[in-house]
């Protein structure tokens, strides 16, 4: 059951890789026709939200150009507001890239936990419900949980922090503009846009995550099904140009129900 149990892992892996390779090949398999529909519809917000995090991405390396000119322009200015903006400039910075991180390793945390659970369904479905491999999965579940949720506190932080720095930025600057009325308009714009396009990165890569998450499992439920159905030959043809994926994913399903076989020959 242990070896049942991994190979149940790596299939769900394969099954998501086939669907993910395959999915623009079933429009015509009636059964996934919702999943088809869905994929098409959320590749096409996919590619809406990366051409957004492109265009933010230019946005702000525009204003950081701004921003180095302004700050040439500056040098005669009084040096320690100068210091005080760089210095919070950069720790937003730093916060940003931490938090960008720190969203990524919520969703592997996330997407780990969820193939737990499954491992804990399927093993309960095959009647070990107090067995060693079982209670093992549960401690990892709740380690899983707790870092979840240290994750999402972490995160938190992060944004309150962020929030608190960019509040300072802006009461410097607007020092910064009391005193250099000559460069009040430039400067004004180029550390507002660098702001905004931080904060818009920041919001549109935590949408692709989401979005991101929910092509996983459509990959998954189409991936299965090819697996489960590969002698059909209208599964046959979605999956031709990755046979191997598919032979492989195949396999390990074999190889899952002859487990199952052998334990229950075994009495298990």
């Amino acid at each position: 059951m242990t070896d049942a149990a991994f190979e149940m892992h790596l299939m769900q892996d394969g099954e998501q890789i086939l669907g993910a390779y395959c999915w623009r090949n079933i429009e015509h398999i009636e059964e996934l026709s919702t999943e088809y529909w869905n994929l098409r519809r959320l590749e096409r917000e996919e590619a809406n939200l990366l051409s957004k995090v492109k265009e933010a991405e230019k946005t702000l390396a525009d204003a950081q150009k701004q921003r180095a000119s302004y700050l040439d322009h500056s040098k005669s200015q009084d040096e320690d507001y100068l210091d005080r903006r760089n210095t919070l400039l950069e720790s937003i910075e730093e916060i940003n890239r931490e938090r960008d991180s720190l969203m990524a390793e919520a969703i592997r945390t996330k997407k780990k936990h969820l193939a737990l659970k499954m491992k804990v369904k399927v093993l309960k479905a095959e009647g070990l419900n107090e067995g060693a491999e079982i209670r093992k999965t549960r401690e990892e579940l709740a380690s899983l949980r707790e870092t979840y949720t240290a994750e999402r506190k972490r995160l938190n932080a992060l944004n309150e922090k962020s929030t608190y720095l960019e509040d300072r930025l802006d009461r410097i600057q607007g020092e910064i503009n009391l005193k250099i009325n000559d460069s009040k308009g430039e400067s004004t714009e180029a550390f507002s846009r660098i702001s905004k396009a931080n904060r818009d990165i920041t919001k549109h890569k935590a949408e692709l995550g989401v979005l991101q998450e929910k092509q996983g499992v459509l990959f998954r439920e189409v991936g299965r099904f090819l697996n489960v159905n590969s002698k059909r030959k209208d599964c046959g043809k979605a999956c031709r140009e990755h046979r191997g994926i598919l032979e492989q994913t195949r396999l390990l399903f074999q190889s899952i129900e002859l487990n199952r076989k052998l334990v229950e020959k075994l009495g298990g």
